[in-house]
């Protein structure tokens, strides 16, 4: 009897011996995927913080706008973070040959993550511009993307982007029942404070 309590005493310390290493083995390693994910991210932080001062900006001048036109120094604004954008694009091309390790991330070049958020915002521009989509809504569409865009990438690399996304996600609800005509200068200033928020973040992280 004594024997038998004994064998599957070893049996079931085995087990918990491989559950464990099988837990730990699995820890490692998606922290070793999240450390690779991050190194590759770092590169795409200057264009958080040149979208989050182009929108912080546009939110000024829609402030400023209701004492003074200056709409064309919003377009200004727009159109300088595009040719900076496409600047530090262009710039990272010669990673695509160097950066054979990114197959292991499952996420390809960074560069590669810009293109969903590229097609979005070609959709929105092209929902504006055929009038689907009115000034007064166009903020509150383009606060959810970026929400949802925190969201999915808090996912993966930390649960602050995640809240981030939720708080930027719930505020933009707010903003959308309650208070429409406030919420380009609110959710553009929001939106902008959060981009570069979260590129200071993958910053620290990435340290």
């Amino acid at each position: 009897m004594n024997g038998h309590v004994s064998i599957h005493y070893t049996r079931s310390a085995e087990h918990k011996t491989r559950g464990e290493c099988m837990q730990n083995t699995k820890q490692t390693d998606l922290a070793t995927k999240r450390k690779a994910w991050l190194s590759q991210a770092h590169a795409l932080i200057p264009l958080l913080f040149i979208w989050g001062a182009e929108w912080m900006f546009s939110a000024i001048m829609d402030f400023a706008i209701y004492w003074r036109d200056l709409d064309w120094l919003k377009q200004a604004a727009f159109i300088t973070a595009v040719i900076a954008s496409l600047v530090q694009i262009w710039g990272l091309r010669k990673d695509f040959r160097k950066d054979a390790s990114a197959e292991q991330s499952g996420w390809g070049h960074p560069a590669l993550l810009l293109l969903p958020g590229v097609l979005l915002i070609a959709a929105i521009a092209l929902l504006e511009a055929i009038g689907a989509v009115t000034p007064l809504f166009a903020p509150i569409l383009r606060a959810f993307v970026l929400a949802i865009g925190f969201v999915q990438v808090g996912l993966l690399l930390g649960k602050p982007l995640m809240y981030l996304g939720l708080w930027l996600f719930a505020l933009t609800a707010l903003m959308g029942v309650w208070y429409l005509g406030y919420s380009a200068v609110i959710l553009e200033g929001m939106g902008g404070i959060s981009l570069i928020a979260g590129g200071y973040m993958l910053r620290v992280w990435g340290r």
